[in-house]
């Protein structure tokens, strides 16, 4: 039985992405995103790393997690310190009480991206359509 490519495979990589659908969810589910750096990209993270405790949806059932839609909109973070890329950053690698610290998940790239989605001002999803599920077949 043939074996599709893999994302590290010349097929998958050619233009740093994958091709199709099975090799896009094992892509984010082995945390390897499949969009070019970006906020493209950025958004890929954000819903994987941040999403579940970052929405309107968990905050209604009493998480302590602030929404980071307009994020850098704000004077200051929830720790008094002002909102720029150092902090965030800091924060996001350090976590805090209850947020996990990503100092060691997230690649200075990942971060990278991760902060351009948040700095875009199109960051976080709250609707009634959301992103679409790569698992999910159409």
């Amino acid at each position: 039985m043939a074996q599709a490519p893999t994302p590290s495979s010349p097929a998958a990589s050619a233009k740093g992405s994958t091709t199709n659908d099975l090799q896009r969810s094992v892509a984010i589910y082995n945390y390897k995103t499949t969009a070019p750096s970006g906020p493209l990209r950025g958004e890929e993270i954000y819903y994987i790393k941040c999403w579940m405790c970052h929405n309107k949806y968990t905050i209604k059932a009493g998480t302590p997690a602030p929404r980071l839609q307009d994020l850098y909109k704000r004077q200051k973070l929830l720790t008094g310190k002002p909102v720029n890329d150092e902090t965030v950053a800091e924060k996001i690698k350090n976590g805090g009480a209850i947020m996990p610290a990503y100092r060691y998940v997230l690649s200075d790239p990942d971060m990278a991206d991760l902060l351009s989605y948040l700095r875009e001002g199109k960051c976080c999803f709250e609707g009634d359509e959301p992103p679409r599920n790569p698992r999910y077949r159409y």
